[in-house]
């Protein structure tokens, strides 16, 4: 998860003893804790008043948590108490940069700008003894698991052991080879320790003989912090460069490959293991704390196989079991309308952007229009490529229709023409191109095969009567200047729409006079379609959104939320029951019609559809009546299909669903669980 909230730079990070609670450092001056089981803030921010936290450090006891701060001060808070103000310990004379605690907690070590190490007798706050050695920032300190040493590293290049409790020096100091050094790790043996650089690179020291075991490359940037896992087999570190690597312990000299956890969106300055290793948090400029996987590195939403760039167009089989897509990626992709799963491996053969899509009513075709000036016909069920591609456009192919007889093609292209195809033949029928007065954007038939229309760039409709291409009526004008899709009603009788800057316009074929005037001018859409039934108009906008209007008044029923960019294209399945869109967030969406037109139609008790009708705000799934359901993640929002999505196709996706504890309702959401972090109990729902 991500843990949000800080409102600055997040600079350390450490796990309690018993992995419940994660403690957080920032340049807001404040000290945060969090629940690991919820992502909550288990109380209110803790401030100093010293300035940036530079480094947080829990306590063996679970229940003190010590801050190194910009102004010298050492502070240290008794969660487990109410609210007090913290203890706090004078005597550097520069910013802490680290605190650390004994493993029996007894003691406090401090590393400070000021060039020394303070030792301080943890619960009592006096001081121990004040070490001197380095010429330069102290920039961290650890000690020993075994108890015997404590380590230092500073800018000037070296790492200093202390024996413990007399402070005294054990050895001359290790040197690098780099000239500063800013994060150091004992493994659990005690036997080595890892020290991360400005120049990017690890070193494993060997403690017994004082010398390097071995080096370790992949970051690019300064390693603010070096961490081994709990049975030492692991270590992690993290980076300017913005990631957080996972090394697995060489037993030799020879360099070991790294898994990289890339996620955070700036310089990453601490990672902490949990206790059982399990998982790992990380700080960052960004001002979040992330939570991964440490066996994989990976966030808990998986990536699945979809579109590597924008869909513009999308269709629905006949049989309402499958759905096409076209993307700037160049291929072609079959989905599963129940499960969203691919049912074959992309259709690969044009070398542009696929523009538009269109399935044969016999179901057995599908054809795609691309930028590298070709139509494609496939298989629809093998997938397989029909023949040559059909070459007769001299620019981008832009939009592709079947007839209903799935007899022709129809093919707009930029370079102002509609070509018509004989599908079996793949050949032009013998008519001269049916041209446009600008480059076309949009072609249909009416469901009865009668008319052939085409849109353009000029705002123009032109219709054609296909079996002789003779131009049914005068062409229709529009105010705007790009019409980019349009659609005829069931009964042939109106056409619809969309434009960049004018919304949605509907008019009677035979007259062309408007009949409904949808959204304002200035809204860009940038698809359209009739209902099956012809009762509903349904838009893609630039807005990111998908409405459902009322297809005699013009009224608008309803404004679907979820796609995070243009939406591109949008149609009805055959039953009209569903509404599929795709759009440039590289996502399809598939709505519930009935969910969506009834979505203020009140609260209703039965889980299920509470759920299927729910919309997200503020991270909160709503019900019908803006009641709270479910808190969402940060991470899971945008993969979340919500306000009568039914499903997500897109490179992530989270489905809520009931589980088996059953279903809480009532005043106060957090009334179904128990949560102390001090005594954790397992939570119940």
């Amino acid at each position: 998860m991500t843990l949000p909230g800080h409102e600055g730079t997040v600079r350390s990070v450490t796990y309690s003893p018993n992995g419940h609670l994660i403690g957080s450092g920032s340049s807001d001056g404040t000290v945060r804790i969090w629940d690991t089981r919820t992502g909550e803030e288990t109380m209110s921010p803790m401030r100093s008043g010293d300035g940036t936290v530079w480094s947080v450090a829990f306590a063996p006891n679970g229940k003190d948590i010590a801050a190194g701060t910009e102004g010298g001060v050492i502070c240290i808070w008794n969660i487990s108490a109410s609210q007090g103000r913290p203890r706090r310990l004078s005597g550097h004379s520069d910013r802490v940069w680290c605190v650390s605690f004994s493993l029996d907690g007894v003691l406090l070590a401090s590393a400070s700008r000021d060039k020394t190490l303070r030792i301080w007798q943890a619960e009592s706050g006096h001081s121990i003894a004040v070490l001197n050695g380095h010429t330069d920032d102290v920039g961290a300190a650890a000690f020993s698991p075994d108890g015997a040493i404590l380590a230092s590293c500073s800018d000037d290049g070296t790492i200093r052991l202390w024996h413990i409790p007399a402070g005294q020096p054990s050895g001359p100091p290790l040197r690098s080879s780099k000239s500063t050094l800013i994060s150091i790790s004992f493994s659990p043996d005690s036997t080595l320790l890892a020290s991360g650089d400005i120049e990017g690179d690890i070193k494993l020291w060997d403690i017994q003989t004082r010398t390097t075991r071995s080096t370790l490359r992949g970051h690019s940037k300064p390693i603010w912090c070096v961490k081994f896992s709990p049975d030492g087999n692991s270590l992690a570190s993290a980076s300017e460069d913005q990631t957080i690597q996972l090394w697995t312990i060489p037993q030799d000299t020879s360099e070991t490959p790294s898994i990289v956890f890339d996620g955070h969106t700036s310089n990453v300055y601490s990672a902490s293991f949990s206790p059982n290793g399990m998982h790992i948090a990380s700080a960052s400029a960004d001002r979040t704390i992330r939570i991964w996987d440490a066996g994989t590195g990976k966030n808990a939403v998986q990536p699945l196989p979809v579109h590597e760039g924008w869909i513009h167009s999308v269709a629905v089989s006949p049989c309402g079991t499958f759905i096409v897509s076209g993307s700037k990626d160049h291929s072609v992709r079959i989905w599963d309308t129940q499960t969203g799963e691919p049912r074959l491996a992309p259709l690969l053969g044009h070398t542009g952007p696929v523009y538009s899509v269109a399935i044969s009513l016999d179901g057995h075709m599908i054809a795609s229009a691309s930028a590298d000036y070709t139509v494609r016909l496939w298989d629809a069920v093998t997938g397989d490529v029909i023949d040559e591609p059909l070459i007769g456009h001299e620019d981008e192919v832009t939009a592709v229709a079947f007839s209903p007889d799935s007899q022709r093609l129809a093919s707009g292209s930029d370079d102002q023409t509609v070509l018509v195809w004989n599908v079996s033949t793949g050949k032009q029928y013998g008519f001269v191109p049916l041209r446009c007065d600008g480059e076309v954007k949009a072609v249909v038939f009416s469901s009865d095969g009668q008319l052939l229309a085409a849109a353009d760039d000029t705002g123009r409709i032109h219709f054609w009567r296909p079996e002789t291409s003779q131009l049914f009526c005068k062409a229709l004008r529009s105010s705007a200047e790009v019409i980019c899709s349009i659609g005829f009603s069931p009964d042939g009788n109106r056409v619809v729409a969309s434009s960049v800057g004018y919304g949605v316009r509907v008019w009677d074929v035979h007259d062309g006079k408007e009949l409904l005037s949808l959204g304002g001018q200035g809204e860009g859409v940038l698809s359209v379609t009739f209902s099956p039934d012809g009762q509903l108009i349904c838009s893609g906008w630039e807005n990111c959104t998908v409405q459902l209007w009322n297809a005699s008044t013009g009224v608008l029923i309803s404004t679907l939320h979820g796609h995070t960019d243009w939406v591109r294209s949008v149609v009805f399945t055959p039953s009209g029951q569903s509404v599929v869109s795709c759009s440039d967030d590289m996502t399809i969406r598939v709505w519930d019609v009935s969910s969506a037109c009834s979505q203020s139609s009140g609260s209703t008790g039965v889980p299920v559809v509470a759920l299927a009708s729910s919309t997200l705000k503020d991270g909160w799934l709503l019900g019908p009546s803006n009641e709270l359901l479910l808190w969402v993640p940060l991470d899971y929002r945008p993969y979340l299909p919500v306000s009568a999505c039914t499903l997500l196709i897109g490179r992530y996706r989270v489905s809520p669903t009931i589980g088996s504890s059953g279903w809480y309702c009532g005043e106060n959401w957090t009334s179904c669980r128990r949560k102390d972090p001090l005594n954790p109990i397992a939570d119940t729902t």
